[in-house]
């Protein structure tokens, strides 16, 4: 508000007219500017309160929408509940429909299944009945054919009475005397053609402890205790059975089959035979047959076997048997001639190969017979978890000799050397030798050369990463490889090279096992990271099965 002005108006002042008529005008002034303010309140407050008449319109009208929305929600709600009910009483209508329609068609099935039963019943009842009225019948009318069978009897014996006697003195009795003559008679002057005869085949002597004929089932001569040739490849024979024709009894013996019981056959006869028997007389329309073979007196490592020869223009062709050991496993052989003699040998178990400690399992030969040899073209088996393959040549001219090369894949290195190797997979590859007088010395006296590989394994005995870091010799170390050569002769091996890689470090080493299984060596091991080279030295020391390590 102006602070009033107190102006004394004294007409006799000059000019005094002109200052009032000013004053008066800054006073009607001055009271349009205070007017103007007043109405600049007064409109601010009208549009303050037009705004919050405008936002209550708002707020009244929004609350109205959403009980408009709620309300229409609501409505929808019911309806879709009502949908909802008159939808699951139409399905529990359609349901007790459906179940009451299953019902009624299992209860006409079963009535259906009922008659059907009862009809089957029925004529199952007709059929019987109908079957036992025509086995009555047949068996009445077999009575009346055994009847009348027994009574053509009757007259048959009534006339045979008047016949038999005079029958049985002049056909039957010679017959019976001439068949008990040749049960009984030994026939012993015939062992000496026989032995001729065998001697002339084989090429070698031929003694025969006892002949005898047999006549049934048909006639076969018997020869007891057989021995052809002498001294270490002697073949002993416990029965040879020939069957022949009955004019050959007294005559030249006509063959038509040969047996052999239990014969003992060392393997360089055997072998030499295959060749040599081929005689056109003895052999060209006959079958030869052999049970209880064994390669050699007293030898367990192979089961017995049973044979089956053919014979080709007087010639062995094939060659075809087997045998089963609950020791020994199964074997079966095939021998067939082409040019050559073709072998297929298959065995479930190979116990005698490399030892009964390290049994070869599933193994599997094949190769053809040459002259004094038998040339290995594949041979395979499985060993130790894993595979072992190869080939080569055996020979037993003047002696025994095997030569072969041979890789294994897969083999377990906790079952090759389970004192040295906890984990891994072994692979190798190497060269077999051997020479010696008879074939079971031949892997006793073999040299084994070759290479190895383990990927990913453990070794076990020692921590080579506790021996570097000096806290101790642990237990066993991981390992990404380790490889090496190796040569085996006379029950001693030798590693000379061994190179081991793990993660931080790698080793080498030399490692030998004497023939009494000791062991020696020495590893040398190197940290591989950038930092300070850090290195440890190991003696190997103690047994194949319980190796020592030291610092």
């Amino acid at each position: 508000m102006a602070r009033p002005i107190d102006i004394e108006l004294n007409d006799s002042t000059p000019g005094i007219g002109v200052t009032a008529e000013r004053l008066r005008a800054d006073v009607a002034r001055r009271r349009e500017q205070r007017d103007e303010s007043a109405s600049e309140v007064v409109r601010q407050i009208d549009e303050a309160a037009r705004q919050k008449a405008e936002d209550k319109a708002s707020r009244e009208f929004a609350e109205r929408l959403r009980l408009a929305a709620a309300e229409q929600a609501r409505q929808l709600t019911e309806a879709a509940a009502r949908r909802a009910a008159e939808q699951q009483a139409q399905r529990a209508a359609a349901e007790a429909a459906r179940r009451q329609a299953a019902e009624q068609a299992q209860r006409e099935e079963e009535e259906a299944r009922r008659r059907a039963a009862e009809e089957r019943t029925r004529k199952a009842a007709e059929k019987k009945a109908r079957a036992e009225a025509r086995e009555r019948a047949r068996l009445d009318e077999e009575e009346r054919d055994r009847q009348a069978i027994r009574e053509r009897l009757r007259q048959r014996r009534e006339r045979r009475r008047r016949v038999i006697w005079p029958l049985v003195l002049g056909v039957v009795l010679p017959l019976a005397l001439a068949f008990l003559f040749l049960l009984f008679y030994s026939f012993e002057g015939k062992r000496a053609e026989f032995e001729n005869t065998a001697a002339t085949l084989f090429g070698v002597p031929v003694n025969v402890g006892s002949a005898r004929l047999v006549v049934l089932p048909g006639p076969q001569w018997q020869m007891h205790d057989v021995v052809v040739g002498s001294g270490a490849d002697a073949v002993r024979i416990a029965r040879v059975g020939i069957a022949s024709s009955l004019p050959g009894i007294f005559g030249t013996p006509t063959l038509a089959s040969i047996h052999l019981d239990r014969p003992q056959l060392p393997p360089a006869v055997a072998l030499k035979l295959l060749d040599q028997v081929s005689d056109p007389m003895l052999l060209k329309a006959g079958e030869l047959s052999v049970s209880g073979l064994e390669f050699g007196a007293g030898v367990k490592d192979l089961p017995p076997l049973t044979l089956r020869a053919t014979f080709r223009d007087g010639r062995l062709s094939a060659i075809s048997g087997q045998g089963e050991g609950a020791e020994t496993g199964k074997i079966t052989l095939n021998l067939a001639r082409e040019d050559q003699w073709q072998l297929a040998l298959g065995a479930t178990q190979l116990r005698w190969l490399l030892g009964a400690e390290v049994p070869l399992g599933e193994a599997m030969v094949k190769g053809t017979l040459v002259p004094g040899a038998l040339q290995i073209e594949e041979f395979s088996a499985r060993l130790f978890s894993g595979e072992l393959t190869g080939g080569g040549r055996l020979s037993w001219d003047g002696g025994w000799r095997l030569s072969a090369r041979l890789a294994a894949k897969q083999l377990d290195g906790g079952k090759v050397a389970k004192a040295w190797v906890r984990e891994g997979g072994v692979g190798a590859s190497a060269t077999l030798l051997a020479e010696a007088p008879g074939p079971k010395e031949l892997l006793s006296r073999a040299s084994l050369g070759g290479s190895f590989a383990i990927e990913r394994g453990v070794l076990g005995g020692v921590d080579l990463d506790k021996v570097l870091q000096e806290r101790g010799m642990g237990e066993e170390s991981r390992f990404e490889s380790l490889n090496g050569d190796f040569v085996m002769e006379s029950r001693r091996i030798d590693f000379p090279v061994l190179n081991l890689v793990a993660r931080d470090l790698k080793a080498t080493g030399t490692l030998s096992i004497d023939a009494n299984r000791a062991a020696s060596g020495r590893v040398v091991v190197e940290a591989r990271s950038s930092g300070a080279r850090r290195t440890a030295s190991l003696k190997i020391s103690g047994s194949a099965a319980a190796p020592n390590f030291q610092r």
